[in-house]
């Protein structure tokens, strides 16, 4: 005997089309939010210093549940006055340091547009990394998008169809 499925009902299509299109929407905010981080850690807009660190401390915890992990460190430096404008050294806090620099030498920093100090990335591989990885969420934001698309096509046809029918 074979089991038939029932057909999804009208309401059904429309409420997956409508999480199809919320998730294609998340994943396109996503997705914009890695252009303009990476747009920072790469140093390529934005006010870019060399910073001398001080201080470091992690962010977050150093172990986690499955035994071990890399914390995020928040380090503390100064700015040499030359660099920027303004009286004396400028003391800044950077985010996101996955190893701990050496303190008092120069690292570079930049600026991310919501205003947090963050490292620049320096290797080829981690370059490449970052300016592709807002691809992954833009692929996966293409695939959910082909329903909301699909449906707003098909009503845009029956509604241009002479007798009304559903194409």
């Amino acid at each position: 005997m074979i089991k038939r499925r029932p057909v999804g009902t009208g309401r059904k299509r429309v409420f997956g089309t409508l999480v199809c299109g919320v998730i294609a929407l998340i994943l396109l905010g996503r997705a914009g939010r890695m252009v303009v981080s990476a747009v920072g850690r790469l140093g390529l807009a934005g006010q870019e210093l060399t910073m001398r660190v001080t201080d470091c401390e992690a962010s977050a915890p150093v172990t986690t549940s499955r035994g071990g992990g890399h914390p995020d460190l928040d380090c503390k430096g100064f700015v040499d006055p030359a660099q920027h404008s303004g009286d004396g050294t400028r003391r800044i806090v950077a985010t996101g340091f996955s190893s701990e620099p050496a303190f008092g030498a120069p690292v570079k920093v930049a600026k991310e547009p919501w205003g947090s100090w963050v490292p620049v990335d320096h290797g080829d591989w981690n370059r490449l990394g970052r300016a592709l990885s807002p691809l992954i969420p833009l692929a996966f934001a293409g695939l959910f998008a082909t329903a909301p698309l699909t449906a707003c096509r098909r009503w845009w046809n029956a509604r241009r169809s002479p007798d009304g029918a559903p194409a």
